[in-house]
């Protein structure tokens, strides 16, 4: 067969019959939804027998009579109906049975232990308890569901609404309804919800139907992993002005939601399964000429791409290698990440990490003609010498002006943000997931315990084959795993040993052993060893939902990072003051060359106010007369008045300057005149605080330098508690750079870019836990003992946690700086994991530990109970002299002198509150002098949050 334009064509011929079937792999669990599933699963085991696959027991009769009204279509001569998709979903040889077998069988674990009807819990992939089922709610749910459902499906039958409209907008009823249901109820499977099940199980099956479409074979199937990425960081990091990278972000889920449209619907050959702001992933079908395929809907997607972004994003192209799980997908972002770094690169796709395919030709750049130069944002376009900026991006900023004026609490000027003391701060978070999404850290967690097997029904049925008693621990697993891999027994006894690890009747017996050893094999992909058995029976894998769950998880946590700003620390949020201006009367103060009002819409203004301390305002005329303030009133200081009060009083007056914001002493007022504005002030409510982007993978935003470590803080806590059963395998970095309001957003964007970036960061790093050993989860309580060599743990690299033990554990890191100059930032690098500069060497222990933020807070708490500022300043002078006066000299008792000088400094500044102090904090004072956690406090909350006294 030649494949080509015809290929994409045959699919879009049979995109009914795909959808279909993917509509009905959406919908093959919805007896899960039903309370009765929670029920027959759960301890109590009321009622017994629950099949939420014969749903002519449970559903509503004219839900079923519809879904089987549902139109019938064929590939390959098979017949597709959702009715029968549902009802046959667990019969053999069936391709949606391999799918949900990959997913929720094979795919997930052993896994034993059930959860009571009255306290079953919906948990995130880290072990976090997210949500508890209230069974009346759910069953609500299910009937609110159906109900959905029979509407919708009237609607699409009698033919109001089209395929793809069904399609749009079931997923969006069905996201809601099974994110509060579970796939499976048994801990510690009960992280996947239905719809990430659903959802994963009917992306495969989509992706196979394809395949079947070109004659592949589906009994033992493979998929692949089509990538469309783009250096999303780079061309968001453009915007000199947050409305512009507001602009480019949305360019960005523009596009994303295009390809989604093009690849998951006009020509369905998938479901996306990953997305960030540098990329899309979707699944893709296996078969022989599918690398011609990938090369057409690479073409399709580079049009997009580049139309949408006006050829500023030049985008790339990957196809993974053929695989049963997805656990490549990890490599093929490992990969993205290394080619985005590149600077515009020529359109191409990569086959498994190698090029072979030109997509597109570069877009042409263009050549500035006289008076014309290059746009100094996009760097692409032309524009007029005295533009400063070109057409379409000024269209851009002017869409994003427009939206916020529709809504106005979100604000988009980084004027408002700034504390009292005119500086913003940039944090910068995120997650490393490569050794989660290829699997790595899923295998350390167990599926089951040693005791659970060995206290199990079938352990007491079978444990006459062995003579001897054994412990329920690794040694006694490896044993009896060792006799069923060996032929120590007969086939009938090896197969009830094998079966005593599994729960649930699996049909294992003396003449489907061998064919079931087989199955473990292929989905261990390695030799089938005791060791790897072993670990494939009692860890977690890396199942597609569960995949797909980590990245979602990551990402709320992000949402929730974002709305806990706003709902607690900025419960009150920050006020601007509103006015309008009659026009006419703005027209009749105007100097004659102002007259135009048009001129000055959507532009910044400053007014001056005598007596107003500061004396400058910075204000927004939007249209008609309406303006606003744009930056941050708790700062100014009018008739004894202070804050937004000062400002509306000072407003009370009169302006009678009125100036651009690039030329301030350019009164635009005529001599003498005032315009007046007593009658039309009011206060509008904002939170400060400016979101530049956020991902699965990272999050950053702008909020008062002065708010910046109480946010800190609550990010510490809220990652402590959601993420406490992983820590040391799932890092969290955090970065803070502090700035004035007027640096240049771009330079500081640059400078966060240039914190923490080095491989050194996400090595894995010999130490004890830091976190509290005690009560810890059966199953989440195991870590590895060894750094990782490429291959996955098994049960001999991985102990339980303990004190004096060393393990192999994945640290965050935190760093901050103060950004003075825009050169500053030059300052910013490392030599191993330390900062390179010479000051952070000799007076700073930077990058610190993420986990050591509470320290900070610990120690910042100590100092400032206890000392004056000018007593903080002295110990960090006399440790700062002290330590540049000793930087060359070679003593080998340096360090004790140093701890002495030390300890006296601490005396002479706390006086007599010294011997008041517990003997613990003392010596936590001491030892963080010599670290230097004492210096790099001082210097966050005084220098770089706070304000120097000189200033």
């Amino acid at each position: 067969m030649v494949i080509g334009m015809s290929n994409i064509k045959n699919i879009k011929k049979n995109k009914e019959a795909i959808l279909t079937g993917e509509i009905g792999a959406l919908l093959h669990d919805i007896g899960k939804l039903n309370p009765c599933f929670i029920g027959t699963n759960s301890i109590e085991n009321i009622p017994q027998r629950f099949h939420h696959a014969n749903i002519d027991g449970f559903l509503k009769t004219e839900l079923i009579s519809l879904l089987k009204a549902f139109e019938e279509q064929k590939i390959k001569g098979e017949s597709i109906r959702i009715y029968n998709i549902i009802t046959e979903h667990h019969k053999k040889d069936n391709i949606l049975q391999g799918c949900d077998r990959k997913d929720s069988a094979d795919d997930k674990g052993i896994v034993r232990k059930k959860q009571t009807l009255k306290n079953t819990i919906i948990s995130s992939p880290f072990g976090y308890p997210k949500e508890k089922v209230d069974l009346n709610c759910l069953q609500k749910s299910f009937d609110d569901l159906q109900n959905i459902l029979i509407k919708l499906l009237k609607d699409y039958i009698s033919g109001m609404v089209d395929l793809s409209y069904f399609r749009r907008t079931l997923m969006k009823e069905l996201q809601v309804f099974f994110s509060h249901g579970l796939g499976e109820t048994r801990i510690p499977s009960n992280d996947v919800t239905l719809w990430d099940h659903s959802y994963s199980t009917a992306s495969r099956f989509k992706s196979l139907l394809v395949a079947k479409l070109y004659g592949a074979d589906t009994k033992d199937p493979e998929l692949r992993i089509f990538g469309i990425f783009w250096n999303g960081i780079e061309f968001i990091n453009k915007g000199r002005k947050i409305a512009e990278i507001k602009a480019r972000k949305e360019i960005i889920e523009r596009i994303k939601e295009k390809l989604k449209g093009k690849f998951e619907d006009e020509i369905p050959v998938g479901n996306s399964i990953y997305e960030d702001i540098n990329g899309i992933c979707f699944t893709f079908p296996e078969f022989e000429r599918a690398e011609e395929l990938a090369n057409q809907c690479a073409k399709e997607a580079c049009e997009i791409v580049l139309e949408e972004s006006e050829n500023e994003l030049w985008p790339f192209f990957t196809l993974s290698k053929p695989s049963k799980t997805l656990t490549v997908l990890a490599s093929e972002l490992k990969f993205a990440s290394s080619r985005g770094a590149y600077p515009k690169i020529t359109p191409a796709l990569f086959i498994d990490k190698k090029q072979k395919k030109i997509i597109a030709d570069n877009p042409e750049m263009p050549t500035p003609q006289e008076g014309e130069d290059i746009c100094p944002l996009c760097r692409l376009r032309a524009k007029p010498i005295e533009k400063e900026r070109c057409e379409i991006c000024s269209e851009r900023i002017q869409g994003r002006l427009a939206n916020w004026s529709n809504k106005k609490e979100n604000t988009i000027w980084i004027d408002e943000v700034a504390d009292k003391n005119n500086r913003i701060a940039l944090i910068a978070l995120n997650f490393d997931l490569d050794k989660w999404f290829d699997g790595t850290m899923v295998g350390t967690i167990y599926s089951q315990t040693y005791k659970d097997w060995k206290g199990s029904k079938k352990w007491n049925k079978a444990n006459n084959v062995l003579r001897d008693s054994i412990e329920p621990n690794r040694e006694s697993v490896y044993r009896i795993v060792d006799d069923i891999l060996n032929d120590r027994n007969s086939n009938e006894d090896r197969a009830k040993l094998l079966d005593t690890f599994f729960e649930e009747g699996i049909g294992l017996n003396k003449d489907s052993l061998e064919t079931h050893l087989q199955n473990i094999e292929e989905n261990i992909g390695a030799d089938l060893n005791k060791e790897n058995l072993a670990t494939y029976l009692f860890t977690q894998n890396p199942s597609p939902a569960r995949l797909y769950r980590i990245w979602k998880e990551t990402e709320e946590f992000f949402d929730l990072v974002i709305n806990e700003i706003t709902d607690k620390i900025y419960a009150y949020r920050w006020k601007r003051i509103g006015f309008s201006i009659d026009i006419p009367e703005l027209k009749s103060r105007l100097k004659k060359e102002y007259k135009d009002i048009k001129n000055l819409e959507k532009s910044s203004l400053i007014i001056k106010i005598s007596g107003l301390d500061p004396e400058t305002l910075l204000v927004f005329h939007d249209r008609n007369g309406k303006f606003y303030t744009i930056e941050s009133l708790e700062k100014f200081k009018f008739n004894n008045k202070t804050g937004e009060e000062a400002v509306k009083e000072a407003l009370k007056q009169g302006i009678k300057h009125l100036a651009l914001e690039d030329e301030p002493e350019k009164n635009l007022i005529d001599v003498g005149k005032t315009i007046k504005t007593e009658k039309n002030l009011y206060f509008e409510k904002y939170y400060p605080l400016i979101e530049i982007n956020r991902s699965p993978l990272s999050l950053r935003f702008i909020v008062p330098a002065l708010d910046s470590v109480k946010i800190i803080e609550m990010i510490a806590e809220l990652y402590n508690e959601r993420f406490k059963k992983v820590l040391g395998k799932l890092p969290l970095n955090l970065r803070l750079l502090v700035a004035k309001r007027k640096f240049p957003l771009y330079i500081l964007l640059e400078a966060e870019k240039r914190m923490l970036k080095d491989e050194e960061f996400k090595k894995q790093t010999p130490m004890d836990p830091w976190w509290s050993v005690e009560r810890l989860d059966e199953h989440y309580s195991f870590y590895p003992t060894k750094k990782i060599d490429g291959k996955k743990y098994t049960l001999d690299d991985l102990s339980p946690l303990s004190r004096g033990k060393t393990f192999y554990l994945y640290p965050g890191y935190f760093d901050f700086e103060l950004l003075s100059v825009t050169t500053d930032r030059y300052k910013i690098y490392y030599e191993g994991k330390n900062r390179g500069h010479e000051d952070h060497r000799l007076f700073s222990g930077r990058p610190l530990y993420f986990h050591q933020i509470p320290q900070i807070l610990e120690l910042w708490g100590i100092l400032s109970s206890n000392l004056s500022n000018s007593q903080i300043n002295f110990i960090e002078k006399a440790l700062t002299s002290k330590l540049r006066e000793w930087k060359n000299v070679k003593d080998e008792n340096k360090e004790n002198t140093f701890r002495i000088f030390a300890e006296t400094t601490l005396k002479d500044a706390f006086g007599r509150k010294w011997d008041g102090l517990r003997e613990e904090t003392r010596f936590f004072l001491i030892s963080s002098s010599l670290n230097m956690l004492l210096l790099d406090t001082i210097n966050l909350f005084t220098h770089v949050t706070g304000v120097p006294e000189d200033e």
